[in-house]
């Protein structure tokens, strides 16, 4: 039996007045969809969070965005796993 690869995808995206949508991660496994973003608050600091399909979209961007919004925060360790490059200090 062939079990589905999941597809991962790293990419940069949004931003708006304060905040910055920096880096996301994103699987799609069988129709199942999670993502982690990291969000900058610019020159200030920032946090990564873990969630799963949007509500009302299944959408990789309605994915990355309600994550952003909604999401679990990561642990700073776990963080700084995925997302190495940013230089700023971990929101509490």
């Amino acid at each position: 039996m062939m079990t589905p690869q999941a597809t991962a995808i790293h990419y940069i995206f949004q931003e708006d007045d304060c905040k910055q949508f920096l880096e996301a991660r994103f699987w799609n496994q069988g129709g199942k969809q999670l993502a982690i973003v990291a969000v900058i608050t610019k020159g200030i600091d920032w946090a990564a969070y873990i969630g799963t399909d949007a509500p009302d979209s299944y959408t990789e961007q309605g994915t990355l965005e309600h994550v952003a919004k909604w999401g679990c925060k990561l642990s700073e360790k776990d963080a700084r796993y995925f997302f190495p490059n940013i230089e700023l200090s971990y929101r509490p």
